[in-house]
């Protein structure tokens, strides 16, 4: 059975309009192993590249999916942060991607409230993330933090068992 951030992933993907190209990023086989001599193995920034035909706009995005109220994130200021949800790596990846003209680099947040079967999913672009990550004293933010910081929710709908993004209003807007 997969995981409820795979099947995120799957929704997400079936919800791109198709005048979007989608490249899923292979994850490297260290992501799911989990020892101690990958270290220096290579560690994607990002989990798709999405091509938005119509504007001309790349998009590079990780989504994050969590049954908790909150997503924690890794200190960019700290060497060897202790792991959390969000990585340093991701963060400072993405960073970079945003510096180039017609790329916008962020975040896809799904938050699942598993009691009442519902999901919310917002985007916030990276620049709006590290402000936000900066104005807040915790390593951890909630739904109020992204919706004080920029973050767009991206409006979604409970087919029988799974959910439908709109996309295309999101890459229209």
């Amino acid at each position: 059975m997969k995981n409820a951030g795979k099947v995120f992933e799957d929704c997400f993907k079936k919800s791109i309009p198709n005048y979007c190209l989608l490249i899923r990023i292979p994850d490297p086989p260290q992501a799911f192993a989990q020892r101690i001599d990958t270290k220096f193995s290579r560690k994607n920034v990002c989990d798709y590249y999405c091509f938005q035909s119509q504007t001309q706009v790349f998009y590079a995005l990780e989504l994050k999916s969590t049954k908790y109220k909150s997503m924690t994130f890794e200190d960019i200021a700290l060497e060897n942060p202790p792991k959390k949800m969000i990585h340093k790596h991701q963060i400072l990846g993405l960073h970079n991607y945003s510096l180039y003209e017609n790329v916008v680099a962020g975040f896809i947040f799904n938050f699942r409230d598993e009691k009442n079967n519902t999901e919310r999913t917002y985007f916030q672009n990276i620049k709006d993330f590290e402000a936000m990550c900066k104005k807040i004293t915790k390593y951890s933010f909630n739904e109020i933090d992204l919706l004080l910081n920029n973050a767009v929710k991206i409006q979604g709908q409970k087919k029988r068992v799974h959910y439908k993004w709109d996309l295309d209003e999101f890459f229209k807007t």
